[in-house]
């Protein structure tokens, strides 16, 4: 427990500080046993504590009763950073973004701003995807939170609103959750905030205190709409249980193997989960200050999932309406390639196979990680220096389709190429994201709002970068995983059934190209694939589709109709285990027998 008083505030406090608690002291009811940490007097005097509170701080000390839905505007929430100490504390920055004592990344954002609608207990803002500003390291984007009320709070009441913070023009996420008390009349406290986990390889930081607040009365005309589109996403969602449930709904199998320390560092992990015949099992979303508890509202990076996501599903949707789309040549979409030469008979298709037949070197991941890339292409902002970059950096080194090189450049090529195809189809204002992918696919597969939403260029082109800037929510991940695995009616109507089959493994005359020297890794028109040799009751080897983020993301298509799916942040990418007991909830092969089969052990656990 941490009080005002544990933290060594008071002696600190001016005296008109000390006069306002002497206030609240006499007219505040009796503070609740149930609440330890940001009671009403801490979070209106601000005073940041040395160390981080507690997670469940920012959620219900009791049991609170549901507000019967009504929809009102509750304000204009505007935060104002840099007026009260915040407490920051670095575990891991391998470029050393905060070394200086005054780096951005040690400062929120001032003057952000979010409008806010009620409908009982929850609290939506009226944007959740990123909110662009002048800042030069962090936006943010806010998630559903709610409001209630604890005795003790006397006229005040809680709010509480997860956010994160995300890089610009970057894909990583700083998990953060909010709160404040508010009063009739526009009062607010200040609004206490804390970051205690990121999905981010390369900076890992823990961000507190408090920041000053104002609370403005606006007329949103739009509530009701607000309201409505939430309604109908919780409407839509999969149904979720814990991930222990799942050992109770089938028999045999153990929740433990999924997630397990032996393949994810817990302490790297954001979240993960199994979705089995439409129900979404989670594992929770843990943080170093205990359970993250917004976790259904957990924003998480796409990074290279993008690559399949968008990439891959947004191609397959324009050979669907416009058959040949995947054998365009790239040259007659992107002119920065046509006039560097060597470009000649690349398709849209090798792109999207990562064959483009272009490398500076042929070693695994060696473009992708090297320092020309970073700088020339990731941290570039505009499109005119990405394109430059992607099309002529690397020369042509052999024939397109014959070998694969991972390069996040050639999906971004790729990009640029359909977003041209998209336009010439479809008129000179269309544009690849708003008008193919989001409304014919991700909104197709119940997507949530957040995923509306993709890092585009920082210029009048506004390109979406397509191999990576997506944000998803874990019910979108869930989604996916239900859309793709089995199949679904409507991906079968909508997305080209030959380059989708062949992406998720289902036809054996084309395994794509292999990713290894021994052919056990694979990518066939923007999905990886593991081959596996001996699973339970299979007399052949079987081919496991996924997707895959930089820094240790997997959405695992196991061909037993499972999903599996973790976010973390640690550079582990297996998931055999998880495969082998997926193999307890339904058989791969032949119908299982009563016994269990004994689980081969991953040489690689």
């Amino acid at each position: 427990m941490r009080s005002l008083k544990a933290t060594g505030a008071l002696a600190r406090l001016p005296p008109f500080a000390l006069i306002m608690l002497a206030s609240i002291a006499v007219h505040a009811e009796p503070i609740s046993s149930g609440r330890g940490e940001l009671q009403v007097a801490e979070l209106l005097v601000g005073p940041t504590p040395s160390n981080p509170w507690r997670m469940d701080a920012f959620a219900p000390a009791v049991d609170v009763a549901s507000q019967a839905a009504g929809v009102r505007t509750f304000g204009r929430l505007v935060l104002r950073a840099g007026l009260q100490p915040v407490g920051f504390r670095v575990l891991h920055d391998t470029y050393g973004a905060a070394d200086a004592p005054a780096a951005s990344v040690r400062r929120l954002p001032s003057g952000v701003q979010v409008d806010l609608v009620q409908d009982g207990n929850a609290l939506i803002p009226q944007t959740r995807t990123p909110i662009a500003g002048s800042h030069p390291y962090w936006e943010f984007a806010f998630g559903v939170g709610r409001t209630w009320h604890e005795p003790g709070d006397g006229d005040w009441t809680r709010a509480a609103l997860p956010f994160s913070l995300i890089e610009v023009n970057a894909n990583y996420l700083h998990h953060g959750v909010l709160t404040f008390v508010f009063a009739p009349t526009g009062r607010i406290s200040h609004v206490a905030f804390q970051v205690s986990s990121e999905t981010c390889a390369y900076f890992k930081a823990d961000l507190w205190g408090f920041l000053q607040a104002e609370l403005l009365d606006v007329t949103l005309p739009d509530a009701d709409r607000v309201v409505e589109a939430r309604r109908a996403e919780l409407g839509g969602r999969l149904p979720r249980r814990s991930l222990a449930q799942l050992a109770v709904d089938h028999p045999g199998a153990d929740p433990t193997e999924f997630g397990h320390p032996a393949e994810v560092t817990p302490s790297q992990m954001s979240t993960w989960g199994v979705i089995v015949d439409g129900i979404h099992y989670s594992g929770g979303c843990p943080t170093r200050a205990g359970e993250y508890p917004f976790c259904e509202e957990l924003v998480l990076p796409s990074y290279s999932v993008a690559k399949s996501v968008f990439g891959s599903l947004g191609l397959m949707r324009l050979e669907k309406r416009f058959p040949g789309a995947r054998n365009q040549k790239v040259v007659d979409y992107v002119p920065e390639c046509a006039v560097n030469g060597g470009w000649s008979g690349v398709t849209f298709g090798n792109l999207l196979d990562m064959s483009s037949g272009h490398w500076t070197s042929a070693a695994a991941y060696a473009d992708e990680s090297s320092v020309a890339m970073a700088k020339n292409f990731f941290d570039e902002p505009r499109h005119a220096g990405k394109i430059a970059y992607a099309c002529g950096h690397s020369p042509r080194r052999e024939t397109a389709g014959l070998s694969f090189v991972y390069r996040t450049s050639d999906t971004y090529v790729l990009g640029a190429a359909l977003a041209a195809f998209v336009r010439k189809k479809m008129g000179p204002q269309a544009d690849l994201l708003d008008d193919v992918v989001w409304p014919d696919v991700w909104r197709v597969a119940g997507l949530s709002p957040v995923a509306d939403f993709s890092r585009r260029t920082r210029d009048d082109v506004q390109q979406p970068f397509v191999g990576f800037g997506l944000t998803l929510l874990p019910d979108d991940v869930a989604k996916l995983g239900q859309w793709l695995n089995p199949l679904s009616a409507s991906a079968r109507d909508l997305l080209d059934e030959r380059m989708l089959r062949s992406a998720l493994q289902l036809d054996a005359t084309d395994r794509g190209l292999a990713t290894t020297a021994d052919g056990t890794l694979l990518y066939n028109d923007g999905f990886w694939a593991v081959r596996i040799d001996d699973l339970p009751s299979c007399d052949a080897p079987v081919f496991v589709p996924y997707m895959s983020g930089f820094g240790g993301i997997s959405i695992a298509l196991l061909p037993n109709g499972v999903t599996y799916y973790y976010f973390s942040d640690g550079n582990e990418f297996r998931f055999r285990r998880a495969v082998y007991a997926a193999a307890q909830i339904h058989p791969y092969c032949r119908t299982a027998t009563a016994s269990p089969a004994v689980m081969p052990k991953d040489p690689r656990s």
